[in-house]
């Protein structure tokens, strides 16, 4: 994220700071999952606030104060960028990548980056599923229109999209049944949140594809009907 440098923010008197994150979307009862850079939280709990943990291997971590997260020497602590724009499209992933992008308020401890923060608390503040191979791999409607499952995770698919994504060992998304406008819905409900205006990923979903990689490297393909 750049340079760092420390910034104190107190909730709830004064106002939190507002960035952006993605999280991936576990099946079944809605919940957030982390998703991206960062070292500082497992879970993202419903009406519950998260606190940031420094996660630093013991080996990696010896000769080092112990230091509450995020520490200004560490990259502890949960993230969330200035803008969607922050968010790479370079290359086409090996993984289903996340399907929930929103804001994010972060209060308590605060370190500041050219590209965004590192926070002691956190809690979502608008959030909507979209589309993932429209949000990180090629552009598309991003309107969600089925939702596959994979590995206990929920990709939210377009119709462009909603025979589903291969990943690079040939396995599958299996389509779930569920009714993506009802999961939104039931995730907005049991985080108490508002629902993210769709304009606000035009960034996201206005950019040219991501870029493809040596033939060699593993990524996930859009499946494509013969």
């Amino acid at each position: 994220m750049g340079a760092a440098r420390p910034l104190e923010v107190v909730a709830p008197t004064d106002e939190p700071i507002v960035g952006w994150r993605t999280w991936h979307l576990a099946l079944g009862t809605p919940r957030l999952l982390p998703a991206g850079a960062g070292v500082g939280i497992d879970t993202w709990q419903p009406r519950a606030a998260s606190t940031a943990r420094c996660g630093l291997n013991r080996l990696l971590s010896i000769g080092r104060p112990v230091h509450e997260s995020p520490g200004e020497r560490c990259r502890c602590g949960i993230y969330a960028h200035r803008s969607l724009e922050d968010f790479a499209r370079d290359t086409v992933p090996a993984y289903p990548p996340p399907s929930v992008v929103g804001t994010v308020a972060l209060w308590g401890r605060v370190i500041e980056h050219e590209r965004g923060w590192r926070a002691a608390y956190a809690y979502p503040a608008r959030l909507r599923l979209v589309c993932v191979l429209c949000a990180w791999v090629e552009p598309g409607p991003g309107t969600p229109a089925v939702v596959h499952a994979f590995d206990g995770h929920a990709s939210v698919l377009c119709r462009d999209h909603r025979e589903g994504i291969e990943l690079p060992d040939g396995r599958r998304t299996t389509p779930s049944g569920i009714d993506p406008a009802r999961l939104q819905a039931q995730l907005l409900d049991a985080y108490a949140v508002d629902l993210l205006p769709a304009d606000r990923l035009d960034p996201l979903l206005d950019r040219p594809s991501a870029e493809a990689p040596p033939s060699f490297f593993p990524v996930i393909r859009p499946v494509r009907l013969p």
